[in-house]
């Protein structure tokens, strides 16, 4: 058996220090043979590789649910959903570009309760909101 003890030593010049000594035991034990944890349970080592196989058989089966249910149910939702979205934008993209030809005298009157504003914008002609599109917003004064 090895061992190593480590022994402390002082000097007046150099302060503390470590040094191992490694000690050798010549003497061979029988109890150095032995399991270290005594002789195997066969039954519990039996019993805890049918319940690996068992969590390997699920597993794999609730692996195969979840694939099954990403392909037959997930990826069809996502297509039709991706369709929906497609055909609902082409057309608000038409109505769009609908109106952009629209005159202002056609362009409907805004309610008085819409772009109010109690003082100016302190940027650009001050009526325009940061945010303002010219291709989606517009301000069409029909009082004049």
């Amino acid at each position: 058996m090895n061992s190593t003890r480590f022994i402390r030593l002082t000097s007046p010049t150099k302060g503390l220090l470590l040094t191992s000594v490694r000690l050798n035991s010549t003497k061979a034990s029988a109890k150095l043979m032995e399991p270290a944890f005594g002789k195997p349970d066969l039954a519990a080592a039996k019993q805890f590789q049918n319940s690996l196989k068992a969590t390997e058989s699920h597993a794999g089966s609730t692996s195969s649910l979840w694939f099954k249910i990403s392909m037959f149910v997930a990826l069809p939702a996502i297509l039709f959903t991706t369709y929906h979205v497609y055909n609902v934008e082409t057309e608000h993209a038409k109505h769009r570009e609908h109106l952009k030809h629209v005159p202002d005298e056609d362009w409907p009157r805004d309610y008085e309760f819409m772009n109010v504003r109690s003082k100016p914008f302190f940027w650009g002609d001050g009526d325009k909101t940061m945010f303002w599109n010219p291709v989606v917003n517009r301000h069409v004064n029909h009082d004049e």
